[in-house]
C-alpha cells in the first residue's frame, strides 16, 4: 500500500466505525431498556461482555498506538538526520498512519459487535 493510500483507507475505517457504534449502542440501550431490574443470563453475560471487550479493546489501542509512535520516531530522526527540510513533509501521513493503527483494535470490535447484535433480537 502506497503512502498517499494511507489516508483514504483510515477516512473508511472511520466511516465504517462511525456507522458501527451507534448501532451497538442503540441495541444496548434498548435492551437495557426492556431488560427490567433483574437481568436474564443473557443481558448479564452481554453486559459483562460490553464492558470487558471495551477495556480490551482500549488497553490494545494504546498498546499498539505507544509501539507504533515508537517506531515513527525512529524513523522520523532517520529521516532528518538525513534531510531534516523533508520532515515536516512526511508528518501528515505518519500521523495517519498512527492513528489508524491505533484506531484498528477498536474498529475491529465496533464492526464484529454491530454485525453480530444485528442477528440478534432484544427479547
Amino acid at each position: 500500500m502506497t503512502e498517499s493510500a494511507i489516508p483514504h483507507r483510515t477516512a473508511s475505517e472511520l466511516l465504517e466505525l462511525s456507522m458501527a457504534v451507534p448501532q451497538v449502542i442503540s441495541h444496548r440501550l434498548a435492551r437495557m431498556a426492556l431488560s427490567g431490574p433483574v437481568l436474564s443470563q443473557r443481558d448479564q453475560r452481554e453486559f459483562t461482555r460490553m464492558v470487558v471487550e471495551k477495556q480490551e479493546a482500549f488497553n490494545q489501542s494504546w498498546l499498539t498506538m505507544g509501539a507504533e509512535m515508537f517506531k515513527v520516531q525512529q524513523q522520523l530522526c532517520q529521516a532528518w538526520l538525513q534531510n531534516p527540510w523533508t520532515l515536516g513533509q512526511k508528518l501528515p501521513a505518519v500521523a495517519d498512519k498512527v492513528a489508524a493503527k491505533s484506531l484498528a483494535p477498536i474498529r475491529r470490535k465496533a464492526v464484529a459487535n454491530a454485525k453480530r447484535l444485528s442477528k440478534t433480537s432484544l427479547k
